[in-house]
C-alpha cells in the first residue's frame, strides 16, 4: 500500500515539472458555444381531410383522406410525418403532398369494431397526426388536434321479415327456426353435454331452397372461427360464408343480432347446488363442513340461505360441497351488500365487517355469477295475518340479535293455513321462497312443489331457528 502512494506521488510531481514551460493563457478567456437560433415559432395547421365525412357505399376508391397538412408559419419548413392516430391508436396511412390517406376496408372495418355494429348508422371516430417540422437543420415535433370525422360503414344484409334458421352439428344441419326475443336479436339453445366442436351457420326465414354463395346464408368471415362474439357475414359474388364453432359444454344460447350483425355464444348453463364455507366452517375440511343453500323455486342457478355471520368471517361459494369451480369476492356484489353487511375482499375471500344475520342471495349462470348479502326479512302472509299482499311490515318476523336467537312471527290474526317465506330483492314471486314447519323442523319448497298446509290458530305464532333448522308453531 505504501508503495502506491509513492508511485503516485512522484507521477504528480512529473506532471508539475512539464506544465512549467507550457503558455496556458487562453485558459483564462471566456469559452462559448454559440446557440443557433430556435424555431420554436414554426407552426403547423392541420385540417380534416377531403374524405371527413365517409359514407362507405358512396366511395368507389381503394383509399380516403381523413387529414390534411393546411399550412406550414414557414413557407421553407417541410414536415414529416410520425404517425396517425385513429381514435387514440395508431393506423397504418399513406402520406403525400400534406396529405393522410387510409385504407376504405380497414377504416370500416375499424368502426365496426368500436362500434361493435355493422349497422350502416353514421359513426364519430377522432383522427390526429404527429411529426416533425424541419427548418434550418433543426427539428421541431409538431401534432395535429384531434379532429373529428364520419363514418357509415357498408350497408348490411336487409333483415329478414320471415325470421331465421339455424343449421349445424347440433341438430344434423336440418334447419330449426330461431326464436325471437326482441326486435332484432334471435337466438337458439341447445345442450353440448362434451363440449364437443360445433359448427354452424344461419340462414334467411324467406327462403325455402337457399342459395348458400349469395346472401341467403349468413355465417363468419373465418370458417372454424370459435370465438363467442364475432360480426355475422353473408354470402356475396359466389363466396360462401365460413362457419363459426361453439364448443361450450352444458346448455348454450346462441343468438343473433340483425341489426349489428353480430353473433355471440353464451354460456347457459347453471348448477342444480350451490354451497358456502369459510372461517367458521373449517374452510370446507369436510363435506359437512359446506352449508347447502336453498333453491329459488324453478328458478335456473339461482339460490339463497339466512346465515348469522361474526365481525371478520369469511366465505366462499361452489356448486359442490368441496374446493372446485369457487368463488369468492369476484362475483359482481351490489354496492348495497357491500354497505350492509361491510363486505371486503380478503385474500379473494368474502369478509363480512358488520356481525348479523343477512339473507344470502347467489346467483350463477354461464360465466356470471352474483352474491348478494340482504336484510334477513321473513314475512307470513295469507289467512293468518289477513292479506295476501307481501312484504307487509305487520308481518314481519322480529330478528335475533344473537346466533342461536329465535326469529318470532308476530301473532296470527286469524286461525288459517300458516304460509312463511323469506323476500329478495331479486325474486318477485313469493311463493319460490316459501317454507314451513314440520314435526319440528324446517323444510324448504326448494325446487318442490306446493307443499302440504299447516293451520294456525288465532293468537299463535311461528318461531323459527334457522342456525339449528328447526321451528314451532305455538
Amino acid at each position: 500500500m505504501k508503495r502506491q502512494y509513492i508511485l503516485a506521488g512522484l507521477m504528480v510531481a512529473a506532471l508539475s515539472f512539464t506544465a512549467c514551460d507550457e503558455d496556458y493563457t487562453d485558459w483564462a478567456e471566456p469559452q462559448s458555444n454559440p446557440q443557433e437560433d430556435a424555431i420554436a415559432a414554426v407552426t403547423a395547421t392541420f385540417v380534416k381531410g377531403a374524405d371527413a365525412t365517409v359514407v362507405v357505399d358512396n366511395i368507389t376508391a381503394d383509399s380516403v383522406e381523413v387529414l390534411s397538412l393546411s399550412a406550414l408559419s414557414a413557407t421553407d419548413a417541410e414536415f414529416t410525418p410520425s404517425s396517425l392516430l385513429i381514435n387514440g391508436a395508431e393506423f397504418p396511412y399513406t402520406y403525400e403532398s400534406g396529405s393522410f390517406k387510409v385504407s376504405l376496408s380497414q377504416l370500416d372495418s375499424l368502426t365496426q369494431a368500436t362500434y361493435l355494429s355493422r349497422a350502416a348508422v353514421a359513426r364519430t371516430l377522432t383522427v390526429k397526426a404527429t411529426g416533425a417540422v424541419v427548418l434550418d437543420e433543426q427539428a421541431l415535433n409538431v401534432s395535429s388536434d384531434e379532429l373529428e370525422i364520419s363514418v357509415t360503414p357498408a350497408t348490411p344484409l336487409a333483415i329478414d321479415p320471415a325470421g331465421y334458421y339455424i343449421v349445424g352439428d347440433f341438430n344434423g344441419w336440418s334447419p330449426e327456426a330461431m326464436e325471437k326475443v326482441s326486435d332484432y336479436i334471435y337466438q337458439y339453445t341447445y345442450t353440448n353435454e362434451d363440449g364437443a366442436d360445433q359448427y354452424y351457420k344461419f340462414m334467411l326465414g324467406s327462403y325455402q331452397d337457399w342459395d348458400w354463395e349469395n346472401g341467403h346464408v349468413i355465417g363468419c368471415a373465418t370458417n372454424g372461427d370459435t370465438s363467442r362474439s364475432l360480426f355475422a357475414v353473408w354470402g356475396e359474388n359466389g363466396s360462401e360464408p365460413g362457419a363459426a364453432i361453439a364448443n361450450n359444454q352444458g346448455s348454450t344460447i346462441i343468438q343473433l343480432d340483425v341489426e349489428n350483425y353480430r353473433i355471440d355464444v353464451i354460456d347457459n348453463s347453471a348448477p342444480v347446488e350451490m354451497y358456502m364455507t369459510g372461517s367458521a366452517y373449517n374452510w370446507g375440511g369436510s363435506e359437512s363442513d359446506w352449508q347447502q343453500l336453498i333453491p329459488v323455486n324453478d328458478t335456473k342457478g339461482t339460490f339463497w340461505g339466512m346465515y348469522y355471520f361474526n365481525a371478520g368471517d369469511q366465505v366462499k361459494f361452489a356448486p359442490q360441497a368441496s374446493w372446485n369451480k369457487d368463488f369468492g369476492f369476484e362475483a359482481t356484489i351490489s354496492q348495497t351488500s357491500i354497505d350492509l353487511a361491510g363486505l371486503s375482499n380478503s385474500g379473494g375471500n368474502i369478509c363480512v365487517g358488520t356481525a348479523g344475520w343477512y339473507l344470502v342471495y347467489v346467483c350463477v349462470v354461464g360465466d356470471s355469477q352474483v352474491v348478494e348479502f340482504e336484510a334477513p326479512n321473513v314475512y307470513l302472509i295469507g289467512n293468518t295475518v289477513g292479506s295476501w299482499d307481501t312484504n307487509q311490515a305487520s308481518a314481519r318476523f322480529e330478528v335475533p340479535t344473537t346466533s342461536d336467537g329465535e326469529f318470532v312471527s308476530p301473532a296470527f290474526t286469524a286461525t288459517g293455513d300458516v304460509r312463511a317465506y323469506v323476500a329478495l330483492s331479486e325474486v318477485s314471486d313469493w311463493w319460490r321462497c316459501e317454507f314451513m314447519v314440520f314435526d319440528g323442523q324446517i323444510v324448504y319448497r326448494g325446487n318442490g312443489g306446493d307443499q302440504s298446509r299447516v293451520t294456525g290458530q288465532a293468537g299463535q305464532q311461528m318461531h323459527l331457528n334457522f342456525s339449528t333448522g328447526t321451528g314451532s308453531i305455538e
